[in-house]
């Protein structure tokens, strides 16, 4: 076939620790590839998973987890230089190497196609007959196509949480709303109100018109605030009042002094102060003038300066009241402004505010019996002054003192208004977290209904294809347990639990037992090795490589036998199979009696030589080259023939019960073996389809019949050319 292995190659592959390279022959559909433990059987296995599934095959186990790509490449040797080649017969190519903490595989040839490789190594076997449930499910999913169904049902359930988690918030505030509601309905709810549930009630109260409502408590704010504004500017223009006042007092006192000081003191002198001062700002630096301003006479800055100076140190006391004088008329002047800032300040406060009550006078301000309206007239004729400020203060007092009323009132709107806005959130909050609850606990129980559709399809999926292979895992089972009441009953997928595999066996009369409790080690091994190879063949088997590393530990010689004979059978269904064995048993088997196999013997493994795989004839393939070599030797071509006759004849006696003396280690001579079976062979007959060179059936179908007692007579008239030349050494070798 094509797509048989033709040639791998590893490079600091494991135990590959030298490049080595096994041949394969693409023409036999069976390799043997035996060896003894420790000679690196493991290594070939594992390349060939590596660059079938970028698997680390036997290294992915617990111990080596999760680091197995540390372990890969051979000892004292890096995962870069590491490298696996497998070829086909059709000679394409594919690589696999190691990059970062996985195995990469590449095509080596454009357009390259790679068969699937199923390894089964004895842990895999024993997952699926000694693990719990579950585990067996996971032994047997990777032939079970439904991994988009699972992500499909994970979505699913993932969504189905999530959407899950929101329909009980949705219903935990639904709940909420409905109690916040029921909590006002009881409280707030008057005797004529007829609503016979909260929300009707709500939906009453939320349909009342508030403008007037929010009318009232804007103007209520607006009064308040104007009231604590009035207060503030009439505090402020207090002040300002009583500063204006101390000012007026002090200027007064100021220039009372500097009469006194002037009736004491000649009046001139005064002017003189007056005129020297003036003099001396006019002289101040930089000014520096050359000439006198009166006269036009040319004077010196400096000294006249110098001479002002000391007539007003002579005049000093009649200076500092005049500059007392000066100054606190200045601070006068500020706080006469400041006041009629404040005034006007007072007046514009005290204007809107009457203008306000003149529209919206509440109850509260009724009681003072202030007709404002006609207050508001006067005041726009009127001008800010003290007079004005007097009253606005004596009016803001008063409404200072009803303003707790007032506020009373605003409070009691605010508290209605707030009830109102309370009412409609909780209302609002039960309708729409009522609705929200409905819409998504339809999601929710339609979610519920499409991941259990797709539980019970993948289910129904998975037990399908369980019931299809039962018949053919007993088959099998059968081949190799011929007339035992043993078998497979059923296999099927437990209800409750996602993925989890239960196995009924068929023991005696009993159609329900478990086999794990039933079977021995051998009937279990036997038993696991037809399970998978029956899921094998499910897939598309003509496109598979099958793999077994060393699976059967525990058959004895008649079972192991059966075995070989049903792996034989089963070959035809496959690209190739593939044993890996260290068991001696199978090597001598297919060497002695297949023409169909391949035989790779291993020889021990070394450091410094790696892995040492050679070809091992079959006896046939092994006459063969005796019959063909040159020059011809009679005697390695009498002595290999006389070994596959003995073979032959042996096979023939164990099968057939014929007599041969009991003798230690059953080392019987081609004579002993040709007296057993010679009644056999003188009277049986082989009936056959006649075949072309290819060894094809020819169409139509004709029947040979072969007497066997010609030949048999024929070769026992030989026997003494293979006692003579192939018995016993012969130098000549004639």
């Amino acid at each position: 076939m094509p797509h048989r292995i033709k040639e791998l190659k590893l490079t600091h592959f494991r135990g590959a620790t030298q490049p080595v390279t096994i041949q394969f022959d693409p023409k036999k559909s069976v390799v043997v590839i035996f060896g003894e433990n420790g000679t690196g059987k493991s290594t070939v296995v594992d390349a060939i998973d590596a660059v079938g599934n970028a698997s680390f095959g036997s290294l992915d186990r617990e111990g080596v987890r999760p680091n197995p790509h540390k372990y890969v490449s051979s000892i004292n040797r890096t995962a870069r230089s590491l490298e696996v080649e497998l070829t086909t017969a059709i000679g394409h190519t594919w690589k696999a190497t190691i990059s970062g903490k996985n195995v990469v595989v590449a095509a080596g040839t454009d357009g390259s196609f790679l068969p699937g490789i199923l390894v089964l190594r004895r842990r895999e076997l024993l997952k699926l007959i000694e693990t719990q449930p579950a585990k067996r499910y996971e032994a047997i999913k990777s032939f079970i196509d439904v991994a988009e169904v699972d992500k499909a049902e994970a979505a699913l359930r993932g969504d189905l949480v999530a959407v899950d988690k929101q329909f009980g918030n949705a219903k935990a505030a639904r709940d909420q709303a409905q109690k916040s509601l029921h909590a006002f309905w009881e409280q707030e709810k008057q005797a004529h109100e007829t609503e016979a549930e909260p929300l009707g009630w709500a939906e009453q109260r939320i349909a009342e018109d508030l403008t007037a409502l929010e009318s009232q408590a804007s103007h209520l704010e607006t009064l308040l605030s104007g009231i604590k504004t009035l207060l503030t500017a009439t505090a402020s223009w207090q002040q300002a009042h009583e500063t204006r006042d101390d000012w007026t007092l002090k200027v007064e006192a100021a220039k009372a002094k500097l009469a006194d000081t002037n009736r004491s003191e000649d009046t001139r002198r005064t002017d003189l102060i007056g005129l020297l001062t003036s003099a001396r700002k006019y002289l101040a630096p930089p000014a520096a003038p050359t000439s006198c301003p009166l006269c036009a006479n040319d004077v010196q800055a400096e000294s006249l300066r110098q001479r002002i100076e000391d007539q007003l140190h002579q005049l000093q006391s009649a200076s500092e009241l005049l500059q007392l004088v000066n100054s606190t008329q200045n601070s006068y002047k500020r706080a006469a402004d400041d006041c009629d800032r404040c005034n006007r300040d007072v007046f514009s406060q005290f204007q809107k505010l009457a203008t306000h009550l003149a529209t919206h006078e509440p109850v509260a301000v009724q009681a003072l019996n202030i007709n404002w309206k006609e207050l508001t007239l006067e005041l726009q004729t009127a001008a800010a002054s003290d007079v004005i400020s007097e009253q606005a203060t004596d009016l803001a007092q008063q409404l200072w003192a009803e303003s707790p009323v007032v506020q009373q009132a605003l409070d009691s709107l605010r508290q209605r208004l707030t009830l109102h806005d309370n009412i409609k959130v909780q209302a609002d909050l039960l309708k729409d977290s009522t609705k929200k609850a409905a819409d998504l606990g339809q999601v929710v129980e339609r979610l519920t209904k499409t991941c259990q559709l797709v539980v019970d399809t993948r289910r129904e999926f998975v037990q399908t294809i369980l019931d299809g292979i039962i018949e053919e895992v007993n088959r099998l089972f059968t081949a190799i347990h011929p007339g035992e009441k043993i078998g497979l009953h059923r296999l099927e997928m437990d209800e409750v639990k996602r993925s989890s595999l239960e196995q009924h066996a068929r023991f005696e009369d009993a159609s329900e037992v478990i086999p794990q409790a039933y079977f021995s080690e051998s009937h279990l091994d036997t038993f696991g090795f037809c399970l998978w190879l029956a899921l094998a063949k499910r897939l598309n088997p003509k496109q598979l490589v099958l793999v077994l590393d060393d699976v059967f530990t525990s058959v004895d010689t008649q079972h192991f036998q059966r075995i070989s004979e049903l792996l034989a059978d089963e070959a035809q269904y496959f690209q190739q199979l593939i044993i890996a064995t260290h068991n001696r048993r199978w090597h001598d088997l297919y060497r002695q009696n297949s023409a169909g196999a391949h035989l790779i013997k291993l020889e021990s493994w070394t450091l410094n030589k790696g892995l040492k795989p050679y070809e091992d004839q079959t006896l046939m393939a092994a006459l063969a080259d005796a019959l063909g070599a040159e020059p011809f030797d009679r005697q390695a071509v009498a002595s290999q023939a006389g070994i596959v006759l003995e073979t032959v004849l042996d096979r023939l006696a164990l099968a057939y019960g014929c007599l041969l003396p009991h003798k230690h280690g059953n080392s019987y001579t081609l004579g002993e073996l040709l007296f057993s079976t010679g009644k056999l062979l003188q009277k049986a007959t082989i009936i056959r389809i006649d075949r072309d060179v290819h060894g094809h059936p020819v169409l139509p179908n004709n029947w040979s019949e072969i007497q066997l007692n010609d030949l048999f007579q024929t070769i026992n008239g030989l026997t003494f050319i293979r006692n003579e030349v192939g018995a016993h050494f012969s130098p000549s070798g004639a």
